[in-house]
């Protein structure tokens, strides 16, 4: 099967590339790309052949192509973009295919509010975002393209933001933003439904263009309910013929493969769209004990633990692939884009551990296989002039399989062993869940002028979730019963911009809906075959209603002041209501999460003089937070398990800052840190009585609160040869110490907690024809700290990596 996925991938990955061959064999070209002095790409730049009317325009990667130029006499192309002076270039005569790359100067007497008449789709959503009152940042993914990296590890470096990992590559992990739960989508779709092998931490850089994080309030069009804000990944998308294909191989016997191509014929519009990418990972790193954090790995000798040393993990190898193919056509009087789409993914993973550090596994693994078609349409003018529309459905169907082979308990010797002496073999296990999952998306936004001086959007999501879970040793008696999700997220918002565009403003409402059942088999044996209970039916619904809004004002060309407050809702998932099967344990008893949120913010953006870049970025949040969803540690059957749990109130704090530099196109520095403090507020421990709470006051638990992070890049372009560029990068992570167990009870000296640490690495990369070839050696924790995240697991160690790189335009 995979033989046969892989064939079918590199067919149409061939026609794309003859598609693209034969298209510039038949034309005479002058091609290149259009940058700042800075480096960055200039995007909707206008380039234009002198004495004709032969004129394009650059697309998100500054790149542009002008094609049947007179090749018998000089020429001259001239290139204009908002925002910097104008340049004039000589084109050769004689010469067939023309490589000419511009770099354009800024015209600090321009205009500085661009535009929005003429742009892409893509041009006009992230000027629409730096226009807005919404704390976001915009993270360029393309300068990491040549990093072995998934997006978590890139993300996890911005402001605000705490991944907390309980492993290698592939293992589950928590996401907040700011202190609070925050949602993820891809191209605005939410990642909960692209199945498990769709995750966070496997989706490689080179398949995604950029990555917009909000913190606190979200846009309405993204539709869900997101509560500390949001994570949009933005993957690549090209009008032009693209492709862009890479593999990684490292330490722990990882490999990783990732592949983009787009190709539109100019003549019917008929466009296809590919994304793939494969993960593997033996995940074998070495495990220490660290007397001073109570960390003890133990192996069992005679029925009694016995603490060592150290010990490697050996039941906890990943590997997932997915591959999603879209055909349609762009461009259309009917249509800017309509694709039919189809996903398919796979994966696989072992389970070492369970909640805690010796509740180890040897033969515990989980797999599942899922598809998904999918429907998309965009339309600018959809049945009136300035209205866009943006509709999207999905249809998926997910198969997991949860086992766990082994007869007996594993320590870290990885041999067997009996639990508490008994000798009695464990009884093997085999779950099967089924999983359905159906959604619709309608967003439609409305400009009252051309300007878009004033706009209403309007989002709907529905999105219906169906599992069925057989007990495949046991038989199905009792088992196939189902669980149900529904949800109805509607949304509307009003933006607006006055005093010359200087104060922008978006007010939104938004209804929240959720329908939860569960089907239990509660009947009993009584004897001779005669049972008494039934199946019962547990139902839950919720409907709550919330408003936000969020301002901006600009009080210089370079600086201005951010507001925003919302009163928003986290609604509960599949996975914190009915479990994974494996490392979650469901709690039907879990609450919705409220929280009102307060952000306010200053920012500085600034160019020096032509050389020299300058930007700082302060923001502070207050967020009073009811039902709070937390993480704990429970036991069932002699194994650990996380749970979700809600703290009935919580208040959060902090702020966050950060500064770029940039010196032309030869250095980059960007250092953030973040300060989120969370104290448990519910001051009394039950309403009958005034009885103050322990905890009251106090932090909680299992949750980073002081972190940070930088980035140093040097680069040089055409050091070895013309067209050439070498990087260097150094990256360094810092999370203090935060406590595991409840920070009221003992001193620090006696309390559970995750210790400071401090992860240095460094990225190497050279590339060359134009960025077209591409290699880097990455190593990352260069001084192999022991790194410690959620519930005191363990991460990798000193790892290394080689990257290999083509992207062929």
């Amino acid at each position: 099967m995979k033989s046969k996925i892989i064939f079918v991938l590199l067919f149409v990955l061939g026609l794309i590339s003859l598609s693209a061959t034969a298209q510039e064999k038949q034309s005479r070209t002058v091609s290149g790309y259009i940058k700042d002095n800075f480096g960055q790409a200039v995007a909707n730049a206008t380039i234009t052949l002198e004495d004709s009317n032969n004129a394009t325009q650059t697309d998100y990667d500054g790149y542009y192509k002008l094609e049947n130029y007179p090749t018998d006499k000089p020429s001259f192309i001239t290139v204009r973009a908002i925002g910097y002076v104008k340049e004039r270039k000589p084109v050769a005569a004689g010469t067939k295919h023309v490589i000419l790359d511009v770099q354009l100067k800024e015209d600090r007497q321009a205009i500085q509010e661009v535009s929005v008449i003429g742009q892409s789709e893509n041009e006009r959503h992230i000027h629409e975002i730096r226009r807005s009152g919404f704390d976001v940042s915009i993270i360029d993914l393309n300068r990491h393209a040549n990093e072995a990296a998934n997006v978590t590890q890139v993300l996890k470096r911005a402001t605000g933001v705490t991944i907390r990992e309980d492993g290698g590559l592939g293992s589950n992990f928590v996401f907040r933003i700011n202190g609070l739960a925050a949602k993820i989508f891809i191209d605005g779709i939410p990642m909960d439904n692209f199945g498990s092998s769709m995750s966070l931490n496997n989706i490689p850089v080179n398949i995604v263009d950029r990555v917009e994080v909000y913190k606190g309030v979200v846009p309405a069009f993204l539709g869900s309910d997101a509560l500390g804000g949001a994570v949009n990944i933005i993957t690549k998308r090209r009008a032009r013929p693209f492709l862009d294909f890479s593999y990684t191989f490292g330490s722990f016997n990882t490999h990783q493969s990732a592949l983009v191509g787009t190709f539109t014929d100019p003549k019917s519009k008929i466009s296809a769209r590919l994304n793939a990418f494969y993960n593997y990972s033996d995940n074998d790193y070495m495990m220490y004990s660290q007397e001073k954090y109570n960390i003890q790995l133990e192996n069992t000798i005679n029925g009694k633990p016995d603490s060592i040393a150290k010990a490697r993990r050996f039941n906890d190898r990943y590997k997932s692939a997915m591959g999603q193919l879209e055909v349609g056509v762009r461009d259309k009087s009917w249509a800017d884009q309509f694709y039919v789409g189809l996903t398919y993914s796979q994966n696989n993973k072992a389970n070492q551990l369970g909640a805690s550090i010796n509740s180890v596994n040897g033969g515990q693994w989980v797999e599942s296989n899922y598809l998904m078609p999918t429907i998309s349409y965009k339309k600018s003018d959809f049945l009136v002039n300035r209205l866009y529309a943006d509709i999207y459905t999905s249809y998926s169907f997910d198969t997991r399989h949860v086992q766990d082979t082994a007869s007996y308990n594993y320590d870290w010797s990885g041999k067997w062993t009996s639990r508490f002496g008994d000798s009695k073999p464990n009884e093997k296990s085999h779950i099967k869940y089924k999983l359905d999952n159906y959604l619709a998306r309608v967003n439609l936004n409305y400009d009252f002028d051309a300007e878009r001086k004033q706009s209403i959007n309007l989002n709907y999501n529905y999105n219906s979730n169906r599992q069925k879970e057989f007990d495949m040793i046991k038989g199905y008696d009792h088992s196939g019963l189902p669980s149900n999700l529904g949800r109805h997220i509607l949304g509307l918002s009003w933006q607006n911009q006055w005093f010359d565009k200087r104060l922008s403003n978006v007010l939104a409402l938004k209804y929240y809906g959720l329908a939860a059942t569960k089907d239990i088999d509660e009947r009993k044996p009584t004897g001779q075959g005669a049972v008494s209970g039934d199946i019962t039916h547990y139902k839950k619904n919720w409907n709550f209603y919330s408003i936000s809004v969020a301002s901006r004002y600009r009080i210089t060309t370079d600086g201005g002041w951010k507001l925003s407050y919302e009163r928003a809702y986290n609604l509960p998932s599949m996975e914190q209501l009915f479990g994974d099967g494996q490392n979650y344990m469901g709690n039907w008893d879990l609450k919705p999460e409220r929280s009102d949120n307060v952000n306010t913010g200053f920012y500085y953006n600034t160019f020096l003089n032509e050389n020299n870049f300058l930007n700082i970025d302060v923001t502070g949040f207050y967020r009073l937070a009811a039902d709070y969803i937390n993480t704990r540690v429970v036991g069932k059957d002699g194994s650990d398990y996380f749970q979700y749990y809600n703290i009935p109130g919580v208040k959060l704090y902090g702020f966050a800052a950060e500064v770029k530099y940039g010196y032309k196109d030869l250095l980059a520095v960007t250092v953030n840190g973040s300060y989120d403090k969370a104290l448990d507020n519910k001051k009394y421990t039950d309403d009958t009585n005034q009885q103050v709470s322990l905890s009251y006051g106090y932090q909680v638990p299992n949750r980073p609160w002081t972190y940070g992070s930088m980035d140093v890049s040097l680069m040089q372009n055409d050091w070895f040869q013309k067209g050439s560029r070498v990087q260097l990068s150094y990256l360094g992570q810092y999370t203090h110490w935060f406590y595991l167990s409840e920070a009221h009870l003992g001193s620090l000296a006696s309390k559970d907690h995750i210790p400071s640490q401090t992860i240095h690495s460094a990225v190497l990369s050279y590339s060359w024809s134009r960025n077209k070839y591409n290699i880097s050696f990455e190593g990352r924790n260069l001084t192999d700290e022991r790194a410690y995240d959620n519930f005191r697991l363990q991460k990798p160690g000193r790892a290394f990596y080689l990257k290999l790189r083509l992207s062929l335009m």
